[in-house]
Formats: structure tokens, sequence, C-alpha cells
């Protein structure tokens, strides 16, 4: 009679024999090695850096195994999504793009993002947070900002769209800066990029 082959499990550990280059047996022995901030060894043998970076491996070629955060991180990066508002949104779908300018929640998200309240800051630290946040949310990939020898503040948006998007929100940050600072802005349009110039009164 055959004997029965026993059926394996996946925690059961098996030996594997293969070969690595000097440089990756220098890496395992690293992270083998490897401690953290409590002088803890992180792995504490070969076989678990082994087990960690097929983990990871398995985790990059399954996105849906991830965790929300890191699925969102790699969905922006990726397929170049964007992070949109349910108030914009909602103003999106129902083609009133006027009311997108008016009804949104940027104010808050910028609060959000500096830790502080709007009256708690000064007009660059602002700026500085609506720069933050609409990179975070991968409306532009480049924002740059300077300011004047007059004390103007020149921003550059660099987009890969079209003129109507550069047009679209430099209209949509105009009426948020004029409606909660007392200021000028103008702005200077191109085909996937423009120019904010803000002058506080």
């Amino acid at each position: 009679m055959a004997k029965k082959v026993k059926a394996r499990t996946k925690t059961e550990k098996y030996h594997i024999h293969t070969t690595v280059s000097k440089h990756d047996e220098d890496l395992l022995k690293k992270y083998a090695a490897f401690k953290d901030e409590n002088n803890q060894e992180l792995f504490g043998n070969q076989s678990k850096v082994i087990e960690r970076a097929l983990q990871l491996l398995d985790n990059y070629y399954n996105p849906k195994k991830n965790d929300i955060n890191t699925i969102w991180s790699r969905a922006r990066d990726e397929l170049n999504m964007v992070l949109v508002g349910k108030t914009t949104f909602l103003c999106y779908i129902k083609g009133k793009q006027q009311d997108a300018y008016r009804y949104n929640i940027a104010v808050e998200i910028i609060e959000w993002y500096l830790g502080k309240r709007i009256d708690q800051i000064d007009i660059e630290e602002f700026l500085n947070g609506l720069i933050g946040v609409w990179h975070m949310a991968n409306y532009f990939y480049k924002i740059e900002m300077e300011k004047t020898e007059k004390g103007a503040f020149q921003i550059r948006f660099n987009h890969d769209l079209t003129r109507s998007y550069s047009e679209y929100w430099a209209g949509y940050f105009e009426t948020l800066l004029k409606k909660h600072w007392k200021c000028e802005v103008d702005y200077s349009i191109r085909n996937e990029s423009f120019y904010l110039i803000i002058k506080e009164l």
C-alpha cells in the first residue's frame, strides 16, 4: 500500500535550498541583526527576513491585501488619482462649477493640515497649507512659492492637463483667498501651469 503523504500546512516550516549573490547575503545578515529604537531585534534570523520580504512582495502585487491608507497612497501615485471633498464632488456632478467655488471645505482642510484655526495663522502660513494640501491631493505635480521684494506672494502650479484646468483652479483660489483675506489676487494662465500673485492689503 502506498504511503500517505502528509498535507503541508501554511504555518509549517520547510527547508529551501538556493543561492544568492554576496550583496544579497550581506543584506540578509544586515536585516537579521536589525534593531528597533528600543534596541530589540526586529527579525532575529534570516528566515524571518525572507518571510517579511515575501509578504511585502505579495502585498505589492495584490493591493487589496494592504490597509486602506497604503492602497490610497499607491492609487494616487500609480493610477494618478486625486482626492476630492464630498461637497465639491457633488458640485462637480451637478455641473455647478461656481458652487464648488463657494461651497467647499477648503479652509477646514487647511486648518486640519496645519493644526490651527484660520484666525491663528497669517496669510503666508495659509498659503503654505494650501500648497501642502493640494499637492498631497495630487491636483498638481509641482507647486512653488516665492515672496517678492515688495512682499507679494507668487505661486506657480504645474499640472499635465489643459488650459481650462488652469483657469478653473486659478478662479477657485482667487475666490478662496479673497473670501478669507484682505488681498488682491492676479493670475497668469498657461496650458499646463498658472501663476497666482497675491498681495495682502
